[in-house]
């Protein structure tokens, strides 16, 4: 059976698959392991525990960086507090630094659930991921109502570390976001040779921060001395991609996202930055699925 601890670590299980879920921290996944071995970077504890240390967390209601934390919607002006200090803007929404609660769960699947009161984003919303472990891998479907009274700008993705190891990636994109100046990327160009990921590439070799398009919704990484691939499946809603391949750390990020960073100050149409729109009631949802093979 599932195990959790005053709900602050709840464990799934199969014959293979075992999958920590750490509801009290923003939602966050604890780990993910594939027969006793990490498919994602565990969670490592410290004094001041946070989501950037945990295997992954969930991006409500919006995704990446809005400038400053200033948009204007519906002649409505937003001011959103910097939630990344020491940086200005704000980023990836409120409910990777909130309590979720669990609920329900059973041996293999649970569904976390966090309700935002309006504060400085002014629309109440429920965020939601449902998580299902299979024999082969993992089944995540992510859900964003608006409960506000009136339209909201939206978006929503997850933000999972993967173990770098001798791990390469191929990743279907197709144009990436750029700036000329900032971490505001304004502008939509072809990759430039070091970042086409389009064909197998060692991530040990890559320096990425970058947004992507993708053309097809199948991403593959894999470990050559563990013998180990993941198949990651995202739904057609989450049409960018955010790779992240810092220098001198252990992990690397492959983030499915719905929209472009800062896409509620975009001059590009909706239809290429992904941002939606919400009517009171309307639940925008994606699901991502993690297919794990030996190789």
């Amino acid at each position: 059976m599932a195990d959790s601890t005053a709900l602050s670590r709840l464990i799934l299980e199969t014959k293979a698959m075992k999958l920590t879920l750490l509801p009290d921290l923003g939602g966050c996944v604890g780990g993910l392991t594939y027969m006793a071995q990490d498919i994602l970077r565990p969670f490592a504890r410290t004094v001041d525990e946070s989501p950037l240390q945990t295997a992954g967390f969930p991006l409500f209601p919006f995704s990446g960086r809005i400038s400053e934390g200033r948009f204007a919607w519906n002649d409505r002006d937003v001011s959103l507090a910097p939630n990344f200090l020491p940086e200005p803007h704000a980023i990836h929404g409120q409910a990777w630094h909130a309590a979720w609660q669990v609920a329900e769960h059973g041996s293999n699947h649970a569904r976390l659930v966090f309700d935002y009161r309006p504060e400085d984003w002014p629309w109440a919303y429920r965020a939601e991921q449902d998580f299902r472990l299979r024999d082969d891998g993992l089944d995540l479907m992510l859900r964003l109502t608006n409960h506000g009274d009136d339209s909201m700008p939206a978006g929503l993705g997850w933000h999972p570390y993967f173990p770098r190891l001798d791990a390469r990636v191929k990743v279907p994109v197709d144009r990436v976001w750029m700036s000329d100046e900032g971490m505001i990327p304004d502008r939509l160009v072809m990759p430039a040779a070091g970042a086409d990921l389009s064909d197998w590439r060692i991530v040990d070799e890559l320096d990425l921060d970058n947004a992507f398009t993708v053309s097809d919704r199948i991403s593959c990484i894999e470990w050559p001395s563990r013998n180990l691939r993941v198949e990651m499946v995202s739904d057609a809603e989450l049409g960018h991609m955010v790779i992240y391949t810092p220098k001198q750390q252990e992990f690397f990020c492959v983030e499915p996202v719905s929209h472009a960073p800062d896409a509620v100050n975009s001059q590009h149409p909706a239809e290429l930055t992904g941002l939606h729109s919400l009517e009171p009631g309307e639940t925008l949802s994606a699901q991502i699925s993690l297919t794990i093979r030996e190789i």
